[in-house]
Order: structure tokens, then C-alpha cells, then sequence
């Protein structure tokens, strides 16, 4: 892409004690946290838990002394805040105030009754976010880096899924939770939560890349396709559809974005016709998926389609060598891109007016198999249902006050354990399997409102200056596919603390971009 090269080492003014405090925070969170583990699956989120805040502690308490011992003005983080910024502020003392209203105080702060998601968590983040966006000073090796990383996870999980356990983590587990958890991420929703970010960066990276490193890129996008599949969560089907959905309005603007989108979904594609041939020769030692895999594998187009994308992209890629086709780098101006929103707009058209046709009109028997995903009742996506409607009718008793500002983070059992108590699925609900939602009831409108203000501000402000650097634009989509992927999934400090370095990270580039 079009002024992809970034200098390497930072602004002079970042060059500091402080950058590289946060130079080796990055590699702690960005490549040791994944892998952090003490006792196998039995300790693995309050491990990773301490892990990152213990690390993030350190780094805010070394920074204020730094600020003391420096001087610190706070004129200066004025001037270069965003709506981002302002809108993650509003949310964190939300959280604060309805942290400090709330019947549950002790339990707010600290998300002890949840998934350790409390005020204290959610001031780490969002600490940190402004720490690493401040001070960081670029380097390409960090994401290099996390890649790496990101494939041991991935190649853990896909032998998980060949049920190897080679590095004995399943030993002990009870029968019927083995097949849930998987790699050095743990849950399987959780455990896709990441690979999604890893399959994201290296898609964008490869798609834009030249000279070897693409190969390095290809290999990593290539893992991460077969890890995300054979992770066993339909929840990962919504990071792929975040990313395909998106990538073209990116890459559409130069020839070279096209050649190289239709290499990578020829590439998805083939990756899920080699795990289908793989359930079928291998079913005895395989765990097999039962999701919307089957749907995408079983479909008779399938392999006709992909030798299709395989042939027009091997043909293009002919055709340029040959010098029979003007610079692939050429602008193609903004028309494919605008041609993709009206396909994308059309689909969510389509998508509505299924939705309408199976839940309102009940004719579910035409479209099959696929009819269990499209009605929405109590047991859609593992009593989702049933937790989503329990969850709206709780806040529909909320106070006014209550409305707008929330119970307190981490607050959700508390809040649904009496609307719940006998539930005919004999489980306990501590979270809203839904991002989102979990945030309207705990932080209020006001608190949800300024968090999703927050990140669409952020990807605006990344894809405003989308071609100073790639790695930014990677990060982006990471950022999205968890983002878009949260609708259904957790807020958890196994993957939630890799986000928001992204964040951080990704909108350090985009400052620098903005200066540059």
C-alpha cells in the first residue's frame, strides 16, 4: 500500500526511560501473557489475571514516578486527546460511579463474583490504553512477535483438536469438559476471541506485504484459519465474517488488494474443504465439529468454487508478469469499495428479512439445516436466549438512575441469580455471554453508549490515515473481529487484556501517522 514504510524508531521526544518500560511491557502482555499458565486448566483465568494486572501495576507505578521525577504536564495529553479518548474516560468513571452507588461495592470493584471484570480491571485497561498510545514506540518486530506467539497457540490448539494433549493440560479434567477448553487460552469462546485477532493481523499483513515477509504472513494466516475452525465455537464464524465482510474496503483500492483478497478467501476456502476431508479420514481420532462448518464444508459448489478463485487469481498473477496488465498498484479510486457497501448493505437486507420470515412468519422449513441458527428463543446459542431475555427483562426493572448508569461492573450474577434461581438448564449465569449487554446492565446506557463511542471512534481514527501503515490497519481489524465477535462472547482477563494492548498499540501508530 501507498506509504506503507514508517520509520522505525519513534519520535525523538518518546525516547525515553518511559518508552522503554513500555517497549518491555508490550512483550510481557503482547507475547508472554498468551502462554502464561500455572496449573494447567484449573487456574487459568485467576493465573492470567494476575499475570496482567500485577504487570500493569508495575508499569502505571513506574510511569507516575517517572511523571514525578520528570515533570508531567498534562497540557500536553490534552492536546492530542481524541473522541476515543474522551469517550473511554466517560465510560471509565461510569464505571466508578455506578462501582460506588452500587448495592454490591466490594463485588463491583474488584468482579470477584464474575469474571474478575471490576472497576479495578477496567482502570487497568484503560490506563494502560493511554500509557501505550502515548509512549510506545513503534517497532514491527512487536507484532512480528505476537504472531509467533499466536502460532504455538494455534498449532497447541489444532493438536487439541487430534485429541494429542501433548502437553498433558486435559489430564484430570472431567469427561464431559475436556472437549471446552483448549491451547493456553483455555475456553474454547475465549480461546477463538484470540486466534480471531491473530488470524486478522496476518490476513491484513499478508494481504499488503512484498518481498519475503509475506511468506512469513501467509503461513501465519494459514494456521490461524485451521486453528479458528478446529477451535469448535461457532462464535469464530462472526470473526470471519468481520473479516471478510471488511477486508475489501480496504483492500479494493488498488488492483493488487483484489488479487490478494481472492488469495485469501480461495485460501479459507481450501483450508475448510482439508478439515472436512480430515473429519472423514481421521473421525476416530478427531473431535469433529457439528456447527456451521458443516453447513460451508458440505455444499456441493464448494470445491468448484474454489478452483475457480484458485484459477482467476493463478491467471492474474500470470497476466502481471507477463506486463499484460497496467500497475497493480495503481488507484482504482473508491469505486469497488463503494460497489462492496451496497453487496454488504444488500446482505444485512437479506439477513433482516430471513430473521423476519423464520421468527415472525414461521417458515423456518426453508432453509434447512440452517434454520437452527435463525430462530431466536430461549435455546439459541447455548441458552443465550434464555440469558439475553432474562438479562432485558432485569433492566426493564431497573430505576431511572439505574438505567443510566448501571449495578456496578461484574454485578451480572448478582443481578439475574433470583430471575434465574431453577432455571429448566440447571446452570448458573454469571455473564451475558454478550459483550454488550453485560455493559448496559452493569455500566448503564451512559456506560455502553460511551464504550461502543469508544471503539468506533477509535476504528474511524485508524482507517482515516490507513495508509501510513499496515500494521495499524492490522491491528484495526484485529480489534473488530473481537469487537464484532463480543456480541455473543465474554469480557475475560484470558484474551480481553490482548485487546486492549492492540488497542493501545494501534492507536500509538495512528498518533504518529497523524504527526507524520
Amino acid at each position: 500500500m501507498k506509504g506503507w514504510k514508517m520509520a522505525e524508531n519513534g519520535s525523538g521526544e518518546k525516547n525515553s526511560f518511559l518508552s522503554k518500560i513500555l517497549g518491555i511491557y508490550v512483550l510481557l502482555i503482547g507475547l508472554g501473557f498468551p502462554i502464561v499458565f500455572r496449573n494447567r486448566y484449573f487456574d487459568m483465568l485467576s493465573t492470567k489475571y494476575f499475570f496482567y494486572w500485577i504487570c500493569t501495576l508495575l508499569l502505571i507505578v513506574l510511569s507516575f514516578a517517572y511523571f514525578i521525577f520528570k515533570g508531567f504536564s498534562v497540557k500536553d495529553i490534552v492536546k492530542k486527546m481524541t473522541v476515543a479518548d474522551y469517550s473511554i474516560l466517560i465510560f471509565l468513571l461510569v464505571a466508578a460511579i455506578s462501582t460506588f452507588t452500587s448495592s454490591y461495592l466490594y463485588e463491583s470493584f474488584w468482579g470477584n463474583e464474575g469474571r474478575y471484570t471490576g472497576l479495578f480491571l477496567l482502570s487497568l485497561y484503560v490506563l494502560s490504553y493511554f500509557l501505550v498510545s502515548r509512549f510506545w514506540i513503534y517497532r514491527s518486530f512487536y507484532i512480528d512477535g505476537m504472531l509467533l506467539v499466536g502460532m504455538f497457540v494455534c498449532l497447541f490448539g489444532i493438536t487439541d483438536y487430534f485429541q494429542m494433549d501433548i502437553f498433558r493440560f486435559r489430564v484430570d479434567v472431567v469427561v464431559e469438559q475436556k472437549n471446552i477448553f483448549t491451547s493456553t487460552i483455555g475456553n474454547i469462546n475465549t480461546y477463538t476471541a484470540y486466534v480471531g485477532m491473530v488470524m486478522a493481523m496476518s490476513s491484513v499483513l499478508f494481504s499488503v506485504s512484498n518481498g519475503k515477509k509475506k511468506f512469513y504472513y501467509y503461513f501465519c494466516m494459514v494456521i490461524s484459519f485451521f486453528a479458528i475452525i478446529m477451535g469448535v465455537s461457532d462464535n469464530a464464524y462472526i470473526s470471519l465474517a468481520a473479516l471478510f465482510g471488511f477486508l475489501p474496503l480496504y483492500l479494493f483500492s488498488n488492483k493488487n488488494g483484489i488479487r490478494r483478497y481472492l488469495v485469501v478467501l480461495a485460501t479459507f476456502l481450501s483450508v475448510v474443504k482439508i478439515i472436512s476431508w480430515i473429519n472423514v479420514y481421521f473421525k476416530d481420532i478427531v473431535l469433529g465439529i457439528d456447527s456451521v462448518f458443516n453447513i460451508i464444508a458440505d455444499s456441493g459448489a464448494l470445491l468448484y468454487l474454489i478452483v475457480g478463485l484458485w484459477g482467476l487469481a493463478g491467471l492474474w498473477y500470470v497476466l502481471k508478469h507477463k506486463s499484460c496488465l497496467e500497475s497493480e498498484t495503481r488507484e482504482c479510486g473508491k469505486r469497488f469499495q463503494y460497489m462492496w457497501l451496497i453487496l454488504i448493505a444488500l446482505m444485512v437486507l437479506l439477513v433482516i428479512y430471513v430473521l423476519y420470515d423464520c421468527n415472525v412468519s414461521g417458515n423456518i422449513q426453508r432453509y434447512g439445516s440452517l434454520g437452527n441458527y435463525l430462530i431466536f428463543n430461549d435455546e439459541w446459542g447455548t441458552h443465550r436466549g434464555y440469558i439475553w431475555r432474562n438479562a432485558m427483562e432485569r433492566f426493564s426493572e431497573f430505576s431511572p438512575w439505574k438505567k443510566l448508569v448501571g449495578y456496578g461492573p461484574e454485578t451480572f450474577k448478582m443481578l439475574l441469580m433470583h430471575k434465574t434461581y431453577n432455571n429448566p438448564y440447571n446452570e448458573t449465569f454469571d455473564a451475558a455471554h454478550n459483550e454488550y449487554l453485560q455493559f448496559l446492565l452493569t455500566t448503564g446506557i451512559i456506560g455502553l453508549v460511551s464504550y461502543v463511542t469508544f471503539l468506533l471512534s477509535y476504528i474511524k481514527r485508524c482507517f482515516s490515515c490507513r495508509n501510513k501503515n499496515p500494521y495499524m490497519i492490522a491491528m484495526a481489524f484485529a480489534v473488530t473481529c473481537y469487537s464484532t465477535q463480543a456480541l455473543v462472547n465474554l469480557n475475560v482477563p484470558t484474551v480481553t487484556p490482548f485487546f486492549w494492548l492492540l488497542l493501545g498499540m494501534s492507536s500509538a501508530l495512528s498518533m504518529e501517522s497523524v504527526v507524520n
